[in-house]
């Protein structure tokens, strides 16, 4: 046995440096053709940890990751047959495709983060099964999605034994999920290539791969979104399915575009309008430490000047004071100092927000005070809200058993591969935050933004409050602005400002408490001392005599 995994291990050491050394002679020879980027990453494990079934296939492996997992195996005679299928569609053998997809070697492995131990030969079967079963996959999402035309071509109708048209049968549903995950992602060039071997032309394969995977981005899409046309979604600039569908929800230039154009307009930066807080805390902090120095001041004028028994348990009363502020004020001092914006939720302009620090209210809770919500029929550029009309506008969300890998998904891809801003993680965060409960799971419903297959509005909930929990955000102006436009709606109403008002100055100070109690406390000390001078026992009992 050890002998046997003493070979392996050799075997990997020789794979690994013959393709190191065709890489390095490859890229001096073609160079300009060597422009292949990372488009295939690893779920991070932050993510995997928490719920790894959503990230690692289930029924079918696509691509190198997963190949070798014997409980995916099963599948591997249905991609068989796709394969037999295409073979009939082109002018040749199915060998001569994987001759064409060896020839992709170098950029194949290019495309991938993790090292692929993988022989050419071997690599380039396993990608031109998978491409064939993929395209098969991807043909009949679309007819099924088609209904005018459901008559489903032979090589589709060779998968029906797996794809169910109604899409409603359980192994449907798993491979439709696997095809969506991460990991499971094939180059969109390889598809391409054996869709020109099928065609017969370059320009009709990037026809047919574009309007495939736009008709197949609406169905998968989470989004109830609008058909948007190939070019906005930019398909030969993608890397895979995977990266298409995100690309279609987050159209990153289009938000910023708009961004721009709202500053440009006059509107005020989000974060400069936490100056006058700041200036505010930083005024309170002084009168606080000016409030100390004069507690201290007349206890050391009691200390010389009063000498009597009573007085000085009055000034003793006072040190313990002064001991007893200098320890609220210090913790109070580094409360105010990690205190967050009340407008947006982070505790500087400069720093990171975290999903603890989004502080907006539920939908229950906006409903309340008198907020609207209204559906869009677009992807995250178009969540906005009308101060005006005192309405949220957020884009229609359809939900399914396949909704939460998607969407898990689709953070994982950004995690890894976004360039900027993680949007559609932030996306996430703020339906996490408004969303707490099944009413407001109900009223989101009702008012036409969720359309919910599950069970009930509690997985719903359940599922909103589990995303994406262990990446680090980023902030997203656009969204940003509109927690702060919400936010500043919602507090200005009367009954949420006294409500609030009440829990911070009354029921949240430890100043105002400190020294209502510390009153008390002085009183009734004053009280004791007088009364073990004066005996306030006769004066007890002379009033009592003249009330009888």
């Amino acid at each position: 046995m050890e002998s046997l995994k003493a070979d392996e291990v050799k075997l990997n050491q020789d794979l690994w440096l013959i393709q190191i050394k065709e890489g390095l002679q490859l890229q001096s020879e073609k160079e300009e053709e060597m422009d292949i980027r990372v488009s295939v990453y690893g779920v991070p494990n932050e993510l995997l940890t928490v719920k790894p079934e959503a990230y690692i296939p289930q029924c079918v492996s696509i691509g190198p990751y997963h190949h070798r997992r014997s409980q995916l195996c099963e599948m591997e005679r249905y991609k068989v047959a796709a394969a037999q299928i295409f073979q009939k569609t082109i002018t040749g053998k199915f060998e001569d495709v994987v001759e064409e997809v060896k020839k992709y070697d170098w950029q194949i492995r290019n495309c991938y983060h993790k090292y692929l131990d993988y022989k050419k030969e071997t690599l380039a079967w396993l990608m031109a099964l998978d491409a064939s079963f993929a395209l098969d996959c991807l043909q009949f999402q679309v007819q099924q999605a088609d209904q005018a035309s459901l008559r489903l071509s032979s090589h589709v109708k060779r998968l029906g034994r797996v794809l169910d048209p109604s899409g409603r049968s359980a192994i449907h549903n798993a491979i439709m999920r696997d095809l969506m995950m991460l990991e499971n992602q094939l180059p969109l060039f390889i598809l391409q290539k054996l869709l020109e071997m099928e065609l017969g032309s370059q320009d009709r394969a990037e026809e047919r791969i574009c309007n495939l995977l736009t008709l197949a981005c609406k169905q998968w899409s989470p989004f109830m979104l609008k058909m948007q046309d190939s070019s906005r979604l930019r398909i030969k600039e993608r890397g895979h399915i995977l990266e298409v569908l995100y690309y279609s929800i987050v159209p990153a230039p289009a938000m910023e575009d708009s961004i721009s154009k709202k500053n440009e307009n006059g509107n005020v930066p989000l974060a400069d309008s936490t100056y006058l807080m700041r200036a505010l805390k930083a005024i309170w902090k002084a009168l606080s430490s000016i409030q100390i120095g004069l507690v201290e001041l007349v206890s050391a004028l009691s200390e010389r000047v009063l000498k009597e028994r009573p007085v000085q348990l009055v000034t003793q009363l006072s040190k313990n004071l002064v001991s007893a502020f200098e320890t609220l004020s210090i913790k109070r001092r580094d409360e105010t100092d990690d205190e967050k914006d009340e407008e947006t939720g982070f505790p500087s302009a400069e720093t990171p927000p975290t999903r603890d620090e989004l502080a907006i209210p539920s939908v229950s809770d906006l409903y309340s005070a008198g907020v609207k919500f209204l559906p869009t029929e677009g992807d995250l550029t178009t969540i906005r809200f009308d101060p005006n009309t005192a309405t949220l506008y957020l884009p229609k969300v359809r939900l399914d058993c396949n909704t939460e890998v998607v969407l898990r998904n689709l953070v994982a891809f950004e995690a890894s591969a976004a360039p900027g801003a993680l949007i559609f993680t932030r996306y996430t965060d703020f339906m996490n935050g408004i969303i707490d409960t099944v009413e407001d799971v109900g009223l989101l419903r009702k008012s036409g933004i969720i359309y919910s297959h599950l069970a009930d509005d509690g997985k719903v909930a359940s599922l909103w409050n589990g995303l994406g929990k262990c990446v680090k955000l980023t902030k997203v102006q656009h969204l940003d602005q509109v927690i702060a436009d919400v936010n500043k709606h919602y507090h200005k109403r009367w009954s949420v400002a006294v409500k609030e008002k009440i829990n911070r100055y009354i029921f949240g100070s430890w100043r105002l408490l400190t020294v209502v109690a510390a009153g008390i406390l002085l009183l009734l000390t004053c009280l004791e001392a007088f009364c073990s001078v004066y005996e306030c026992k006769h004066w007890w009992s002379d009033t009592s005599l003249l009330q009888d």
